[in-house]
């Protein structure tokens, strides 16, 4: 159709419809927080502002400070945000007596590593006249040159070498017990895997038989040693946990 005066064609611009510039502008303003979060994130994982300067370490006792200090050395300078407990673990699987790790950051460039540590159950002498702090499976975990002060039982050494089966036993019933027997034990030994037998430190004796219901047996013995009426008794039998025995 021609425009009579102009001769040229009638053209006419509708107006956007408010739906269409609603989606233009939820893109828009999409886009521009996206472009946000992706800057922050890369500051976050790359920026020096929250570079690693110190890190403190706490909860250790069997492995020094120091040595620990050293292990997690290459991650001074890295990241904050990038640093998780498996790369901290990563760092210290060579320190046997470390089960786990908690792993804080402080900004702008304070990590705070706590130490899990396995629990030593006894000791062990070795042949270099120094002891062993051995955990629930058997494993050394650190090394003492004297018995003195540290309270935990003494495994004879020779045990582990002959039968390690034996040996097995042993740190495992003494993981059964709490601390506060452990503390009150002078030595554990054993013939067979069904003869446990635990010495306390005023000359009573513990008959515990095998591993087999440790958790039933500590019970017992606990309540024993915690009877004041039990004092005058020298062998404790709680290889029956169920008929526990004193004579």
């Amino acid at each position: 159709m021609k425009d009579s005066a102009s001769g040229g064609p009638n053209v006419f611009t509708l107006p956007e419809s408010p739906s269409r510039r609603l989606r233009r502008r939820i893109l828009w303003i999409g886009g521009s927080v996206l472009a946000v979060i992706v800057v922050l994130m890369l500051v976050l994982l790359y920026s020096p502002l929250l570079a690693v300067k110190t890190i403190t370490v706490e909860g250790n006792k069997l492995v020094p400070t120091a040595q620990i200090a050293t292990a997690l050395e290459p991650l001074e300078g890295t990241p904050l945000p990038r640093i998780g407990p498996g790369r901290v673990k990563d760092l210290l699987e060579d320190q046997v007596a470390i089960d786990d790790v908690v792993v804080q950051a402080h900004a702008p460039g304070t990590l705070e590593v706590r130490i899990v540590e396995y629990v030593p159950v006894a000791i062990v002498k070795n042949d270099s006249k120094s002891y062993d702090l051995v955990g629930k499976d058997g494993r050394k975990l650190s090394s003492v040159k004297k018995r003195d002060g540290v309270k935990l039982p003494v495994i004879d050494g020779k045990a582990s070498e002959q039968d390690p089966k034996v040996f097995s036993a042993l740190t495992s019933v003494l993981a059964a017990l709490p601390s506060s027997t452990l503390k009150k034990l002078d030595h554990a030994s054993a013939q067979t895997v069904d003869s446990v037998e635990l010495s306390l430190t005023n000359g009573q004796t513990v008959l515990w038989g095998s591993d087999e219901r440790s958790g039933d047996k500590a019970r017992v013995l606990t309540a024993f040693l915690k009877d004041k009426k039990q004092t005058g008794v020298k062998i404790f039998d709680v290889s029956t946990p169920d008929h526990p025995v004193t004579r």
